[in-house]
């Protein structure tokens, strides 16, 4: 996905990459290798959390041209089917991967401290600063950090998540908005179900997908329409109805991670040399499974972006290359989400009818090179 242009007159640009989480790592390596000088910081220590990603077959590809696609393939574990059940257990969508994707390759399911392990070793030789964030902004083209610091830079890039201090405090941009959801995110062993299977459990304002992680390991993700405030008491309680072997996963969760969920629609380029990427410009419900895919490609299509054009052009560039993209996921989540929160009988319904053909539809624009 990266062009060959380290002999262009556009390299060797100082980007300074704020957000050391998949985001900016893969932006970080892509740029090094393209024969610029990235510079990280991240205002914490590594966060390893107990979660994990199913990956897309879109993503397995990105993170290919990423140049890491052996090590994510040691790493994860292989998933062959999606399944979807409703009311009582009954079966709604069931069908391989494969039909959905193709000959784009097959799907998989990754540790997020697996996968950050990765993009770590693979951007060793990047200058990286931990527990540091930007202070002030002193001109268009250089910051004070937290540690007293002061970076000049070409372009600076908030790859800091959701509430993107680059978005909101340096561009003036959006705040994030709650969809009235909250989501809890746990892994569980001594998994027995299917190894190889995407399993979404649908019932009235609630979901519970377990994706396999291979050893007997299983990724869990619980979410409840909740409107803007937090379920009170033990969330796991909402899933009491589920039964077998959600009961004996739930016994292993705690409180799980837990977050509510938030959408950013934001512009990419928008000030001067200051640029967004990840969730920091397009955080949005889950429901496409697209997060780290779109991190990826982002990284893929700015560094393509910035070693071919003058960094202003890039920037406007890049924005016009993703912008079609993000919206076509952000509109398929939104469908989605809103066939989910029908009445069960009516999603039941639908799913039963026109599940498979949905899934297929649905990622369709994905197949194509961002």
């Amino acid at each position: 996905m990266i062009t060959n242009s380290a002999s262009t007159s556009h390299t060797g640009l100082r980007v300074l990459i704020a957000g050391g989480g998949i985001a900016g790592l893969s932006l970080a390596r892509a740029l090094k290798d393209a024969g610029h000088h990235p510079l990280v910081i991240e205002g914490t220590e590594w966060p390893m959390t107990g979660t994990a990603h199913y990956l897309p077959a879109n993503a397995l590809r990105a993170l290919n041209g990423l140049g890491i696609g052996p090590e994510v393939a040691a790493a994860a574990h292989r998933i062959n089917r999606q399944r979807v059940t409703g009311s009582g257990g009954r079966t709604l969508v069931d069908l391989p991967v494969s039909s959905i994707w193709g000959d784009l390759g097959g799907c998989a399911a990754i540790r997020h401290s697996a996968l950050h392990e990765i993009l770590r070793a693979a951007t060793a030789d990047v200058p990286i600063r931990l527990g540091t964030t930007i202070a002030a902004h002193l001109s268009d083209r250089a910051v004070r950090l937290s540690d007293g610091l002061v970076e000049h830079y070409d372009v600076l890039v908030g790859a800091d998540g959701v509430h993107s201090v680059v978005r909101t405090a340096g561009l003036g941009g959006a705040e994030p908005r709650p969809t009235g959801r909250w989501c809890w995110r746990f892994i569980a062993n001594g998994w027995d179900g299917e190894d190889d299977t995407w399993h979404a459990r649908l019932a009235p304002g609630r979901s519970l997908l377990t994706v396999p992680l291979g050893e007997r390991a299983v990724y869990c993700y619980a979410d409840i329409a909740t409107g803007n405030g937090r379920p009170p008491g033990d969330w796991r309680r909402y899933f009491d109805d589920f039964g077998k072997p959600i009961a004996e996963l739930l016994d292993q969760a705690g409180q799980g991670y837990a977050a509510q969920i938030m959408e950013v629609d934001q512009p990419y380029a928008v000030l001067g040399r200051m640029v967004l990427v990840g969730d920091a410009a397009h955080a949005m419900s889950p429901s496409m499974a697209q997060g780290v895919g779109l991190a990826v490609e982002d990284a893929l299509v700015l560094t393509e972006t910035l070693s071919s054009l003058p960094a202003y052009e890039a920037l406007a560039a890049y924005e016009q290359r993703r912008a079609p993209r993000i919206a076509w996921v952000r509109a398929q989540a939104h469908r989605r989400d809103s066939t989910r929160a029908l009445s069960a009988a009516v999603r039941d319904r639908v799913l039963r009818l026109t599940g498979r053909r949905l899934a297929v539809a649905g990622q369709r624009a994905l197949l194509a090179m961002p």
